[in-house]
């Protein structure tokens, strides 16, 4: 068995409210054993058999999108690589403001050019970085 974290997008913003518990039993009819919610992030813990995370996480947003009547875009990640994301520095050498360091996930690494049209949205107030 795998641990897999579901980073939940559009679970309890724009008027779309889901309690944790359904949300856990929402898990648990997919087949999820340990399944564990972190206050109403959207965010849920569970361990699945080790396989193909994407079709995991299109399983996971067809059978959100049945119980719930709206999508909600999922991104899978393992223990190992939040921890990853923990240490990775994107602007080494540089001191970062202690306020504000964002992470955003996306689905599949960004092509060249989209990552170049984020990098120009970069002002002396905000710097992008994709990794």
């Amino acid at each position: 068995m795998q641990r897999y974290i579901a980073l939940l997008r559009a679970i309890n913003v724009g008027g779309h409210n889901v309690k944790m518990e359904q949300l856990r039993a929402l898990f648990v009819e997919l087949g999820f054993s340990g399944v564990e919610t972190f206050i109403a992030s959207g965010n849920v813990s569970f361990e699945a058999p080790e396989g193909d995370a994407s079709a995991l996480a299109e399983r996971i947003e067809a059978h959100l999108c049945a119980a719930l009547g709206y999508e909600v875009a999922t991104f899978l990640r393992t223990p190992a690589e939040l921890a990853a994301v923990v240490r990775y520095e994107p602007f080494p050498g540089v001191a970062a403001p202690s306020d504000a360091l964002y992470i955003c996930f996306f689905a599949a690494p960004p092509a060249p050019e989209t990552e170049a049209k984020l990098r120009a949205l970069g002002s002396e107030a905000d710097e992008f970085h994709a990794g």
